[in-house]
């Protein structure tokens, strides 16, 4: 059994001989030298800082991060235990300021990992090759390093050997190894043979630039746009920040345009896993956007989103170049990647696992992270974050008694709030939202990596008059509407 508390954790310090190293395929090796003089005290953190991660404690991995920077400060073969740990509480700054102290010839693979992910989080996709070559190079590969790699690889569109790579991954991720491998089989399920049957090409190819009118869906109000599939429609689609580097479509409608499934795979949403297969569409027309080789789930989307739409478009697809959601022109637009700045208040963003959208807020006036999800209605927050905000209230928590979104495993549950003072942007929202939703602590923030206090939905978007991302820049600008 993983030793998922604080108190066990902290126990690894003070017990000699009591430390569970990480699994053997997994070592952390920084260098011989630094092994050699490795304190005790040093030894003692180490440990316990991988046994917080493999249960997946971030709150207890944050303290051990805290203590470790407080009594440590020069130990080197700490600081990408202590990174990944930052990164995974959400003190994403933290961790990106103490990579940089990472010396650039480390052998240590958790500091490769931690490494490639800050860069990737950045689009700074050719750093994040580089390290994931030297990551590959290293002996004992584990599922961690392999999934490393292969995210490295596909970003910078290498996809040369990618299909060996997740079969490797497939293999060697175990779910007794603990966090993230618990993950791990469910991710890289089918991953493969869709890998083998599409071939070496590219995928998420955008063919032409352009534009396509954007209208809310009936009922649920999301942003949406009519497509055409392999010459097939016009289909209606949601516009999902919040929704991957995939199109996902329903199921009726790839059986009505004869769109096989390549393989068995699973999509995580709010409300759990749901079975689904991958899928290829050859030409993907939105407007006069054209896209090619899209990568695709297929499963029953029609019923997640209330029969409101086909499909779900994941804005991920566009990560090539800049995509402009214009909510005051009604429009989607994508466009070549480019040094000119967009429309409105450039805002600090981070690019979370599969293409999510992270930025810095702030709540009640303390720092926070909030993923931008069009794909959602409402603003949503972590109850572990309003359980830090209000301490000793009691919080009234209900269950909606039916799945929402994406998932068809679990239930979650909603719980009513205070509302909180929210600043995003530049613009201040007072007494807002007091919806607190426990997929963001138990399903969200586990698989993106990142602890997420604030899910931004259309609510906020709605303010908006426009929202520019350009992906393999890394930017971001929301230009706001004013304020009757």
């Amino acid at each position: 059994m993983l030793l998922r508390t604080l108190s066990a954790t902290l126990a690894m310090l003070f017990v000699p001989g009591c430390q569970k190293a990480e699994h053997s395929s997994q070592a952390a090796v920084a260098s011989p030298a630094s092994r050699v003089t490795e304190t005790p005290a040093a030894a003692a953190l180490r440990e316990a800082l991988d046994v917080a991660w493999r249960g997946d404690d971030w709150s207890a991995g944050l303290r051990l991060a805290r203590r470790a920077l407080d009594e440590q400060p020069d130990a080197v073969e700490l600081r990408g235990r202590i990174a990944r740990a930052l990164w995974r509480a959400g003190r994403i700054e933290e961790a990106a300021q103490l990579a940089a102290r990472i010396p650039a010839d480390t052998s240590d693979p958790i500091a490769l990992r931690a490494l490639i992910v800050l860069h990737l989080a950045r689009g700074q996709r050719e750093p994040a090759a580089r390290l994931a070559d030297r990551l590959e190079a290293l002996p004992a590969r584990g599922a961690q390093d392999l999934y490393h790699i292969l995210a490295a690889r596909a970003a910078s569109g290498r996809w040369d050997g990618s299909t060996e790579l997740a079969r490797q991954l497939e293999q060697a991720a175990d779910p007794a190894h603990g966090y993230p491998e618990t993950y791990y089989r469910e991710e890289t399920q089918g991953l493969p043979a869709f890998l083998e049957a599409v071939g070496p090409g590219g995928l998420n190819q955008v063919a032409q630039n352009g534009s396509a009118p954007m209208t809310p869906l009936v009922l649920v109000g999301l942003p949406s746009c009519e497509v055409r599939i392999n010459g097939h429609g016009p289909y209606r689609m949601a516009v999902d920040t919040g929704g991957s580097v995939t199109v996902a479509l329903d199921e009726a409608v790839a059986e009505e345009i004869g769109l096989k499934s390549l393989s068995k795979g699973t999509v995580r949403g709010a409300s759990g896993r749901q079975d689904t297969g991958y899928a290829l569409i050859d030409d993907l027309q939105i407007g006069a956007i054209k896209c090619r080789r899209v990568m695709t789930i297929v499963f029953g989307v029609r019923a997640a989103i209330m029969n409101a739409a086909d499909g779900i478009i994941g804005t991920g697809i566009f990560n090539d170049g800049r995509m402009t959601l214009d909510f005051a022109g009604a429009q989607l637009v994508v466009s070549a990647s480019r040094a000119e700045a967009g429309p409105g208040r450039e805002t600090d963003l981070w690019l979370v696992g599969d293409a999510k959208l992270v930025t810095p807020v702030t709540l009640q006036g303390q720092p926070a992270l909030a993923m931008l999800d069009t794909g959602a209605d409402v603003v949503a927050l972590a109850p572990s974050r309003l359980a830090e905000l209000f301490p000793g209230r009691e919080v009234q928590k209900i269950s909606p008694g039916m799945g929402i979104g994406v998932g068809n495993t679990e239930l979650p549950a909603i719980s009513l709030n205070p509302g909180v003072d929210l600043t995003i942007a530049g613009r201040r929202h007072e007494n807002y939202s007091g919806l607190g939703l426990d997929a963001l602590d138990t399903a969200l923030s586990p698989v993106m990596g990142v602890q997420t206090d604030v899910l931004v939905g259309m609510s906020l978007f709605r303010e908006m008059r426009s929202c520019t991302v350009d992906y393999p820049r890394c930017k971001l600008w929301i230009d706001w509407l004013a304020r009757e």
